[in-house]
């Protein structure tokens, strides 16, 4: 008796081997691209320590074309990522942050830092504005006076600034 379950064992493993085998979670599915002539700017790969964390998000690396470009002329806020994360970290006193930037100079990038800075016209001193950039950290500093008196937003909360932003934020200090 025991000799005929045999088979009939086997051959009930077998089916079920050959069932979950081909089950949908074993399909493999080849991924075709189609040709393109421009692929977006964006980067893949973000160093986490001794991770890689594979997000897609916007390069910095156009950034780093508007050295010796003025800020306004050149549509800088205007451009992804900055232009929502700018938003998002100002809010309110974008228009504040805009009327302090009129008279600046061009706009400087050193050390993977994009930097610029500005005042009202006629009030520089007292109403000026600045913005850094970290382009290898993936952080944005904004500063700007209103009196004299420093207004400060960065991104995740973060304080270390860059070189530029703090010799610019050092003009207040009293």
């Amino acid at each position: 008796m025991s000799a005929r379950r045999i088979p009939v064992a086997s051959f009930i493993s077998f089916t079920f081997c050959v069932i979950a085998c081909n089950g949908p979670t074993q399909q493999v599915r080849a991924v075709v691209l189609a040709d393109q002539t421009s692929l977006p700017a964006t980067d893949t790969m973000i160093a986490g320590g001794d991770t890689i964390q594979t997000d897609l998000v916007a390069s910095w690396n156009s950034f780093l074309s508007y050295e010796g470009k003025y800020a306004v002329e050149s549509g800088l806020f205007e451009k992804e990522p900055l232009k929502s994360r700018f938003v998002a970290l100002v809010s309110k006193a974008r228009k504040t942050f805009f009327e302090r930037l009129k008279v600046s100079p061009p706009i400087e990038v050193e050390n993977k830092i994009l930097f610029n800075e500005g005042y009202t016209p006629g009030k520089s001193g007292y109403d000026e504005a600045a913005i850094a950039i970290d382009l290898d950290r993936d952080i944005i500093y904004i500063g700007f006076t209103v009196n004299r008196s420093l207004m400060l937003f960065s991104e995740k909360g973060d304080t270390d600034y860059p070189e530029k932003f703090l010799q610019w934020m050092q003009k207040f200090d009293r």
